[in-house]
């Protein structure tokens, strides 16, 4: 049985409710953050809370709670599930509305399920995107809007791809649905830094790319450049740093996760493990 905390109360999955009313429900307004465990302790918890405080200041919501008694809560929570890793998703709504357009009182949640790798072919194998036309809506917010994600992984699915990657019409590349991108070219660690989410896994992946002197260019790039891309990847916090082969039709480098990726993943995963 899953605890999960809701405006107060420690409630099951069956009693996690809020009203239909809520802006959360008819509008797809209000904000979140995921993280998950290593050992069981929440990893980069102060990252995560940093851009949760400020995904909630632009959109205008503010938070009922403490920053420690946010992390109380977390901590609190991965006891009472006692999982062998969590997932940890913590949420602010637009509030009840009087006429579904004026946010009202926030509900705060934190929702505790149990994490799960991905399968261990997506990393030794790599994975494939599709590629979509279409961007975030306020970048910089981690917003519960997620319209255009939902819609484009249906699309991914049908196609037999993983994840899908977010181009304009001028084909200049964003980030993924629920990650950011990678693509190394010429030896370099290209990634883009503008129009796009700027995710915590992401901020881990530059500082070991640093510490590996790997140069990293942090530009625009644009899917006329795949052939020139020897290796790519995905980043995000329930996919850690995930190699990508193929997007589209069109395969990336030889098709095989590079050498430059295999670091950077070994990097990570050292990194988690001394967490």
């Amino acid at each position: 049985m899953n605890f999960h905390y809701l405006d107060g109360l420690w409630v099951t999955t069956k009693n996690l409710k809020i009203s239909v009313f809520d802006l959360s429900v008819v509008r797809g307004f209000g904000c979140f953050d995921f993280l998950r465990t290593y050992g069981n302790k929440p990893f980069l918890l102060n990252a995560h809370l940093d851009r949760f405080f400020r995904s909630a200041k632009i959109l205008g919501l503010k938070i009922p709670l403490t920053r420690d008694k946010i992390k109380k809560i977390i901590y609190t929570g991965i006891g009472k599930n006692n999982f062998i890793e969590t997932n940890i998703k913590v949420i602010l709504t637009g509030g009840v509305s009087s006429d579904a357009i004026t946010p009202g009182k926030s509900s705060f949640i934190v929702i505790f399920t149990k994490a799960a790798d991905c399968p261990r072919s997506h990393y030794e194998e790599g994975v494939r995107l599709i590629t979509i036309p279409a961007s975030r809506v306020l970048t910089e917010a981690k917003s519960l809007d997620y319209l255009m994600a939902v819609v484009a992984m249906q699309g991914a699915k049908d196609n037999g791809a993983d994840e899908a990657l977010y181009l304009d019409k001028s084909g200049k590349i964003y980030e993924a649905t629920r990650s950011n991108f990678f693509a190394v070219i010429g030896g370099k660690l290209n990634t883009v830094k503008d129009g796009v989410l700027l995710g915590v896994t992401r901020k881990v992946v530059l500082e070991l790319a640093k510490k590996l002197n790997i140069e990293v260019i942090e530009r625009d790039i644009f899917l006329h450049e795949l052939k020139n891309f020897r290796e790519a990847f995905i980043t995000a916090s329930n996919k850690e740093i995930m190699p990508v082969i193929k997007i589209d039709e069109k395969m990336v480098g030889n098709g095989k996760v590079g050498q430059v990726t295999k670091r950077l993943m070994e990097e990570f995963r050292n990194l988690t493990h001394s967490a």
